[in-house]
Protein backbone atom coordinates (compact mmCIF):
# COMPACT_ATOMS: atom_id res chain seq x y z
CA UNK A 1 0.00 0.00 0.00
CA UNK A 2 1.84 3.09 -1.29
CA UNK A 3 -0.88 5.32 -1.45
CA UNK A 4 -4.09 5.61 0.95
CA UNK A 5 -6.12 6.37 -2.37
CA UNK A 6 -6.34 6.28 -5.94
CA UNK A 7 -9.39 9.28 -6.42
CA UNK A 8 -8.22 10.59 -3.11
CA UNK A 9 -4.80 12.56 -2.79
CA UNK A 10 -4.21 11.68 1.03
CA UNK A 11 -5.89 11.39 4.46
CA UNK A 12 -5.38 14.53 6.49
CA UNK A 13 -6.19 15.56 9.72
CA UNK A 14 -6.95 19.33 9.78
CA UNK A 15 -5.58 21.53 12.89
CA UNK A 16 -8.57 23.73 13.97
CA UNK A 17 -8.33 26.51 16.36
CA UNK A 18 -8.10 26.00 20.17
CA UNK A 19 -6.94 22.61 19.57
CA UNK A 20 -9.78 20.71 17.76
CA UNK A 21 -9.03 18.87 14.67
CA UNK A 22 -11.46 17.69 11.69
CA UNK A 23 -10.51 14.29 10.29
CA UNK A 24 -10.93 13.32 6.73
CA UNK A 25 -10.02 9.74 5.63
CA UNK A 26 -10.17 8.80 2.30
CA UNK A 27 -13.80 9.85 1.20
CA UNK A 28 -16.00 12.17 1.61
CA UNK A 29 -16.47 12.23 5.44
CA UNK A 30 -15.54 15.04 7.52
CA UNK A 31 -15.40 14.31 11.29
CA UNK A 32 -14.44 16.34 13.95
CA UNK A 33 -12.85 15.62 17.13
CA UNK A 34 -13.70 16.30 20.12
CA UNK A 35 -17.36 15.58 20.40
CA UNK A 36 -19.43 17.90 20.51
CA UNK A 37 -20.35 19.63 24.29
CA UNK A 38 -23.65 17.60 24.00
CA UNK A 39 -21.75 14.67 23.15
CA UNK A 40 -22.89 14.01 19.36
CA UNK A 41 -20.15 13.48 17.02
CA UNK A 42 -20.47 16.33 14.82
CA UNK A 43 -19.28 15.73 10.82
CA UNK A 44 -20.35 16.86 7.11
CA UNK A 45 -19.93 15.78 3.30
CA UNK A 46 -17.20 17.03 1.06
CA UNK A 47 -18.01 17.23 -2.79
CA UNK A 48 -14.34 16.87 -3.81
CA UNK A 49 -10.82 16.68 -2.49
CA UNK A 50 -10.33 19.98 -2.51
CA UNK A 51 -13.47 21.53 -1.18
CA UNK A 52 -12.64 20.66 2.99
CA UNK A 53 -11.24 24.12 3.36
CA UNK A 54 -14.18 26.06 2.35
CA UNK A 55 -16.03 24.09 3.89
CA UNK A 56 -15.13 24.35 7.35
CA UNK A 57 -14.61 27.88 6.98
CA UNK A 58 -18.41 28.55 6.08
CA UNK A 59 -19.24 26.57 9.21
CA UNK A 60 -16.86 28.49 11.41
CA UNK A 61 -14.06 26.44 11.59
CA UNK A 62 -10.54 28.33 11.47
CA UNK A 63 -7.99 26.19 9.91
CA UNK A 64 -4.44 26.46 11.49
CA UNK A 65 -2.45 24.36 9.20
CA UNK A 66 -2.95 20.16 7.86
CA UNK A 67 -1.18 17.26 8.33
CA UNK A 68 -1.09 15.18 5.15
CA UNK A 69 -0.68 11.72 5.38
CA UNK A 70 -0.14 9.93 1.83
CA UNK A 71 2.30 7.12 2.76
CA UNK A 72 1.67 3.65 4.53
CA UNK A 73 5.12 4.81 6.81
CA UNK A 74 3.43 8.51 7.99
CA UNK A 75 0.22 6.74 8.80
CA UNK A 76 2.20 4.13 11.21
CA UNK A 77 4.13 7.28 12.28
CA UNK A 78 7.84 6.00 10.95
CA UNK A 79 8.05 9.25 9.08
CA UNK A 80 6.62 12.60 10.09
CA UNK A 81 3.31 13.62 8.33
CA UNK A 82 3.22 16.30 5.34
CA UNK A 83 2.61 19.31 7.82
CA UNK A 84 1.67 22.70 6.23
CA UNK A 85 0.24 25.55 7.92
CA UNK A 86 -2.80 27.36 6.17
CA UNK A 87 -2.60 30.97 5.03
CA UNK A 88 -5.16 31.77 2.28
CA UNK A 89 -3.96 34.38 -0.29
CA UNK A 90 -4.65 35.25 -3.28
CA UNK A 91 -2.33 32.81 -5.23
CA UNK A 92 -1.85 29.84 -2.59
CA UNK A 93 -2.82 27.94 0.86
CA UNK A 94 0.54 27.50 1.54
CA UNK A 95 2.67 30.29 1.81
CA UNK A 96 5.47 29.21 4.35
CA UNK A 97 5.70 26.18 2.26
CA UNK A 98 5.66 27.64 -1.12
CA UNK A 99 8.30 30.38 0.34
CA UNK A 100 10.45 28.05 1.89
CA UNK A 101 10.79 26.21 -1.18
CA UNK A 102 11.68 28.98 -3.28
CA UNK A 103 14.34 30.33 -0.55
CA UNK A 104 16.01 27.19 -1.22
CA UNK A 105 16.13 27.29 -4.43
CA UNK A 106 18.11 30.51 -4.36
CA UNK A 107 20.65 29.19 -2.43
CA UNK A 108 20.65 25.90 -5.15
CA UNK A 109 21.06 28.56 -7.65
CA UNK A 110 23.30 30.63 -5.89
CA UNK A 111 25.50 27.12 -5.48
CA UNK A 112 25.55 26.30 -8.94
CA UNK A 113 27.10 29.91 -9.54
CA UNK A 114 29.61 30.08 -6.61
CA UNK A 115 27.99 32.71 -4.55
CA UNK A 116 28.69 32.01 -0.99
CA UNK A 117 27.44 34.43 0.94
CA UNK A 118 23.74 34.11 -1.77
CA UNK A 119 23.90 30.65 -1.10
CA UNK A 120 24.16 30.65 2.94
CA UNK A 121 21.22 32.92 3.25
CA UNK A 122 19.23 31.30 1.23
CA UNK A 123 19.59 28.06 2.74
CA UNK A 124 19.45 29.52 6.20
CA UNK A 125 16.09 31.86 5.29
CA UNK A 126 14.95 28.81 3.87
CA UNK A 127 15.63 26.46 6.65
CA UNK A 128 14.00 29.49 9.60
CA UNK A 129 10.22 28.90 7.30
CA UNK A 130 10.59 25.28 8.10
CA UNK A 131 11.35 25.30 11.82
CA UNK A 132 8.99 28.37 11.68
CA UNK A 133 6.21 26.32 10.24
CA UNK A 134 6.79 23.22 12.38
CA UNK A 135 6.67 25.55 15.71
CA UNK A 136 3.36 26.19 14.89
CA UNK A 137 2.33 22.81 15.08
CA UNK A 138 3.81 21.79 17.70
CA UNK A 139 1.25 24.68 19.52
CA UNK A 140 -1.33 23.36 17.78
CA UNK A 141 -0.19 20.21 19.07
CA UNK A 142 0.25 21.57 23.45
CA UNK A 143 -3.44 22.51 22.42
CA UNK A 144 -5.00 19.30 21.37
CA UNK A 145 -3.01 17.81 23.91
CA UNK A 146 -4.38 20.02 26.93
CA UNK A 147 -7.73 19.81 25.31
CA UNK A 148 -8.37 16.22 25.05
CA UNK A 149 -7.09 15.54 28.73
CA UNK A 150 -9.61 17.90 29.75
CA UNK A 151 -12.07 15.87 28.03
CA UNK A 152 -11.16 12.83 28.67
CA UNK A 153 -11.43 13.34 32.40
CA UNK A 154 -15.18 15.06 32.00
CA UNK A 155 -13.84 17.83 33.30
CA UNK A 156 -14.11 20.01 30.54
CA UNK A 157 -16.61 23.61 31.10
CA UNK A 158 -17.07 26.23 29.78
CA UNK A 159 -15.27 29.41 31.04
CA UNK A 160 -13.20 27.52 33.31
CA UNK A 161 -9.92 28.69 33.92
CA UNK A 162 -6.90 25.83 35.20
CA UNK A 163 -3.22 25.28 34.89
CA UNK A 164 -1.88 21.52 34.53
CA UNK A 165 1.12 19.98 33.11
CA UNK A 166 -0.01 20.74 29.42
CA UNK A 167 -0.53 24.41 29.90
CA UNK A 168 2.69 24.77 30.58
CA UNK A 169 3.99 22.74 27.86
CA UNK A 170 1.69 25.15 25.37
CA UNK A 171 3.26 28.42 26.88
CA UNK A 172 6.59 26.83 26.26
CA UNK A 173 5.67 25.68 22.07
CA UNK A 174 4.79 29.60 21.70
CA UNK A 175 7.73 30.59 23.85
CA UNK A 176 10.04 28.36 21.12
CA UNK A 177 7.77 29.93 18.07
CA UNK A 178 8.23 33.51 19.09
CA UNK A 179 12.43 33.12 19.44
CA UNK A 180 12.36 31.23 16.02
CA UNK A 181 10.69 34.12 14.29
CA UNK A 182 12.50 36.74 15.36
CA UNK A 183 15.37 34.53 13.61
CA UNK A 184 13.73 34.53 10.70
CA UNK A 185 12.78 38.48 11.04
CA UNK A 186 16.79 39.32 11.30
CA UNK A 187 17.68 36.73 8.58
CA UNK A 188 15.43 38.53 6.34
CA UNK A 189 16.82 42.04 7.43
CA UNK A 190 20.25 41.03 7.05
CA UNK A 191 19.28 39.59 3.21
CA UNK A 192 18.07 43.06 2.56
CA UNK A 193 20.72 44.92 3.91
CA UNK A 194 23.61 42.78 1.85
CA UNK A 195 21.36 42.15 -1.38
CA UNK A 196 19.12 45.22 -1.97
CA UNK A 197 19.55 48.11 -0.09
CA UNK A 198 23.46 48.16 0.90
CA UNK A 199 24.61 50.05 -1.85
CA UNK A 200 21.79 53.00 -0.81
CA UNK A 201 23.46 53.86 2.26
CA UNK A 202 26.96 54.30 3.09
CA UNK A 203 27.93 52.43 6.05
CA UNK A 204 31.55 51.17 4.56
CA UNK A 205 32.51 47.59 6.14
CA UNK A 206 28.95 47.52 8.66
CA UNK A 207 27.39 44.45 9.05
CA UNK A 208 23.72 43.96 10.12
CA UNK A 209 22.08 41.23 11.31
CA UNK A 210 19.02 42.61 12.99
CA UNK A 211 15.91 44.01 12.25
CA UNK A 212 16.14 46.67 14.81
CA UNK A 213 19.54 47.85 13.37
CA UNK A 214 18.23 47.58 9.53
CA UNK A 215 15.14 49.81 10.56
CA UNK A 216 17.49 52.60 12.41
CA UNK A 217 20.50 52.30 9.77
CA UNK A 218 19.03 51.94 6.33
CA UNK A 219 15.07 52.06 6.81
CA UNK A 220 14.98 55.09 8.22
CA UNK A 221 17.40 56.57 5.81
CA UNK A 222 15.54 55.84 2.85
CA UNK A 223 13.98 59.37 1.94
CA UNK A 224 12.11 58.01 -1.30
CA UNK A 225 10.48 54.63 -0.15
CA UNK A 226 8.71 52.44 -2.85
CA UNK A 227 5.61 50.98 -1.97
CA UNK A 228 7.93 47.82 -0.06
CA UNK A 229 9.68 50.03 2.08
CA UNK A 230 6.51 51.92 3.08
CA UNK A 231 4.70 49.08 3.94
CA UNK A 232 8.37 47.42 5.98
CA UNK A 233 8.13 51.18 8.03
CA UNK A 234 4.96 50.77 8.98
CA UNK A 235 5.44 47.40 10.18
CA UNK A 236 8.42 48.43 12.00
CA UNK A 237 7.08 51.66 13.41
CA UNK A 238 5.65 51.23 17.19
CA UNK A 239 2.62 49.91 16.43
CA UNK A 240 3.62 47.32 13.46
CA UNK A 241 3.40 43.77 13.24
CA UNK A 242 6.90 43.31 13.16
CA UNK A 243 7.38 45.37 16.58
CA UNK A 244 4.78 43.63 18.35
CA UNK A 245 6.30 40.23 17.41
CA UNK A 246 9.54 41.72 18.56
CA UNK A 247 8.16 42.69 21.39
CA UNK A 248 6.67 39.49 22.75
CA UNK A 249 10.03 37.75 21.80
CA UNK A 250 11.47 40.00 23.80
CA UNK A 251 9.61 39.58 26.90
CA UNK A 252 10.38 35.63 27.07
CA UNK A 253 14.14 36.46 26.25
CA UNK A 254 14.85 39.31 28.24
CA UNK A 255 12.17 39.38 30.78
CA UNK A 256 10.09 36.72 32.26
CA UNK A 257 7.90 33.68 30.66
CA UNK A 258 4.73 35.11 29.48
CA UNK A 259 2.29 33.66 31.89
CA UNK A 260 3.86 35.47 34.35
CA UNK A 261 5.54 38.25 32.79
CA UNK A 262 2.86 40.61 34.03
CA UNK A 263 0.07 38.57 35.68
CA UNK A 264 -0.68 34.63 36.51
CA UNK A 265 -1.94 33.13 32.89
CA UNK A 266 -4.23 29.78 32.93
CA UNK A 267 -5.38 28.22 29.98
CA UNK A 268 -9.45 28.73 29.61
CA UNK A 269 -12.20 25.88 28.29
CA UNK A 270 -13.79 27.68 25.64
CA UNK A 271 -16.73 27.00 22.75
CA UNK A 272 -16.27 27.06 19.18
CA UNK A 273 -19.71 27.54 18.03
CA UNK A 274 -20.63 26.01 14.37
CA UNK A 275 -22.71 27.41 11.77
CA UNK A 276 -25.99 25.11 12.81
CA UNK A 277 -25.73 25.43 16.30
CA UNK A 278 -23.25 22.49 17.57
CA UNK A 279 -20.41 23.52 19.94
CA UNK A 280 -16.94 22.53 19.88
CA UNK A 281 -14.74 22.58 23.43
CA UNK A 282 -11.35 24.37 22.65
CA UNK A 283 -8.56 25.27 24.53
CA UNK A 284 -7.89 28.88 24.39
CA UNK A 285 -3.91 30.26 26.24
CA UNK A 286 -4.12 34.23 26.87
CA UNK A 287 -0.70 35.93 25.77
CA UNK A 288 -0.25 40.02 27.44
CA UNK A 289 -2.16 42.11 25.37
CA UNK A 290 0.98 45.39 25.23
CA UNK A 291 4.16 43.58 25.55
CA UNK A 292 5.45 47.12 24.99
CA UNK A 293 4.12 48.33 28.39
CA UNK A 294 5.50 45.23 29.87
CA UNK A 295 8.93 45.66 28.90
CA UNK A 296 9.10 49.09 30.02
CA UNK A 297 7.64 48.07 33.23
CA UNK A 298 9.98 45.77 34.11
CA UNK A 299 13.43 47.24 32.42
CA UNK A 300 12.79 50.03 34.99
CA UNK A 301 11.84 48.11 37.68
CA UNK A 302 8.78 50.08 38.52
CA UNK A 303 6.89 46.63 38.00
CA UNK A 304 8.17 45.93 41.78
CA UNK A 305 8.03 49.25 43.40
CA UNK A 306 4.58 48.05 45.23
CA UNK A 307 4.43 44.15 46.21
CA UNK A 308 0.77 44.31 47.37
CA UNK A 309 -0.27 46.26 43.94
CA UNK A 310 2.32 43.26 42.25
CA UNK A 311 0.44 40.71 43.87
CA UNK A 312 -3.15 41.86 43.21
CA UNK A 313 -2.50 42.29 39.37
CA UNK A 314 -0.96 38.60 39.52
CA UNK A 315 -3.84 37.03 40.81
CA UNK A 316 -6.50 39.44 38.38
CA UNK A 317 -6.33 36.65 35.94
CA UNK A 318 -8.32 34.24 38.58
CA UNK A 319 -10.88 36.13 39.10
CA UNK A 320 -11.91 36.55 35.41
CA UNK A 321 -9.81 39.93 34.88
CA UNK A 322 -7.35 37.92 31.94
CA UNK A 323 -6.33 39.31 28.60
CA UNK A 324 -7.91 37.60 25.43
CA UNK A 325 -5.27 37.35 23.11
CA UNK A 326 -4.91 33.72 22.37
CA UNK A 327 -1.17 32.39 21.53
CA UNK A 328 -2.21 29.61 18.70
CA UNK A 329 -3.63 32.69 17.07
CA UNK A 330 -1.60 34.65 17.15
CA UNK A 331 1.70 32.95 16.09
CA UNK A 332 -0.96 31.62 13.02
CA UNK A 333 -1.41 35.06 12.27
CA UNK A 334 2.22 36.38 12.98
CA UNK A 335 3.51 33.25 10.65
CA UNK A 336 1.18 33.94 7.71
CA UNK A 337 2.80 37.90 8.04
CA UNK A 338 6.14 36.47 7.85
CA UNK A 339 5.75 34.15 5.16
CA UNK A 340 4.35 36.92 2.70
CA UNK A 341 7.24 39.17 3.55
CA UNK A 342 9.70 36.25 2.75
CA UNK A 343 7.82 35.95 -0.61
CA UNK A 344 8.32 39.74 -1.51
CA UNK A 345 12.07 39.46 -0.73
CA UNK A 346 13.26 36.75 -2.41
CA UNK A 347 11.38 38.45 -5.65
CA UNK A 348 13.80 41.02 -5.04
CA UNK A 349 16.96 37.83 -4.96
CA UNK A 350 19.63 38.88 -7.28
CA UNK A 351 19.90 35.45 -8.73
CA UNK A 352 16.57 33.96 -9.44
CA UNK A 353 15.52 30.78 -7.63
CA UNK A 354 16.22 27.02 -9.06
CA UNK A 355 14.75 23.84 -8.37
CA UNK A 356 17.14 21.38 -8.20
CA UNK A 357 17.32 18.78 -11.44
CA UNK A 358 18.30 15.41 -10.59
CA UNK A 359 19.43 13.26 -13.78
CA UNK A 360 23.00 11.55 -14.98
CA UNK A 361 24.89 14.47 -14.92
CA UNK A 362 25.12 15.22 -11.11
CA UNK A 363 24.16 11.69 -9.88
CA UNK A 364 26.84 8.82 -9.62
CA UNK A 365 26.02 5.09 -9.73
CA UNK A 366 22.39 3.58 -9.86
CA UNK A 367 20.02 4.72 -8.69
CA UNK A 368 17.51 2.13 -6.62
CA UNK A 369 13.91 2.01 -5.27
CA UNK A 370 13.38 0.77 -2.20
CA UNK A 371 9.76 -1.01 -1.46
CA UNK A 372 8.20 -0.82 1.96
CA UNK A 373 5.65 -3.28 2.98
CA UNK A 374 2.27 -2.01 3.83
Amino acid sequence: MEQVNQNWSAARIVHLIGGCRAINNPGPTVNFDPLTLKGRQEQFQISKYGAIFHSLESIGAVVIGVDFYSHVLEAKGIVPPNWRSYHRTKTTSWPTEETAQKWRNIGHAAFKQKNGKLWDMGSRIGHQLRVCDWRLREISEAYCNQLFAKVKLKDFKVGQRFEDGFTWLSYLAIHSYLVDACILRDYLSEFMFEFIYKDMVNLGNCKITAMGAFKKRVLNKITEPDNFIQKLKQATCKDGWITLLGNYRDIVVHSAPLAQAERKLFSICEELKLVGGEELPIIRCPIPENPAKILTSRSTDSHFEDFEKLFNIFIDAAKGDMPMIDGLDYASDSLGKLAILSDKVAAKSPIAPEMPVFDNSNIIGEVKIKKHQG
